[in-house]
């Protein structure tokens, strides 16, 4: 009898709410690995990765456009790489602010997730009763 009462209190595992949003502001996906949801992990991790790589390939070509800026021998060339040098920078700028606002949602996901991870077994103690026009809510414990 102490056996299965451990089992169903191990069967039973409680989800932080906060180590899942520390979880996945610390590890693209942490968050969702932790609540279980593996796809959720993987497009977040996808999604993270790609702007990480978008915002270096932007760095790089904005310090190549820099580079040919200090080397071209005529204005219009050196103000044309300026130009391309500073879209690039705005490219990468925007890659950082979506990969911090990425980061936010992910972490809030991760928060709410594990907020409504024992949601159906709550859902099944609450029951509405509707009886000669009279409401009653029932909870069980």
């Amino acid at each position: 009898m102490l056996f299965s009462l451990c089992g169903a209190l191990y069967a039973e595992q409680t989800v932080s709410p906060t180590r899942a949003a520390i979880y996945s502001a610390v590890l693209p996906g942490g968050g969702q690995i932790y609540n279980q949801a593996y796809y959720k992990a993987g497009v977040v991790i996808g999604l993270q990765g790609y702007l990480l790589a978008n915002a270096i390939y932007n760095d790089h070509k904005a310090d190549d456009y820099k580079a040919l800026s200090a080397q071209a021998s005529d204005t219009y060339s050196a103000e044309l790489y300026r130009q391309s040098r500073k879209e690039y920078q705005q490219k990468r700028n925007s890659d950082i602010w979506w990969m911090g606002i990425t980061m936010g949602l992910s972490v809030l996901d991760a928060w709410v997730d594990a907020n409504l991870h024992d949601f159906d077994a709550q859902k099944d103690k609450v029951h509405l009763n509707f009886e000669d026009n009279k409401l009653q809510l029932e909870y069980r414990f």
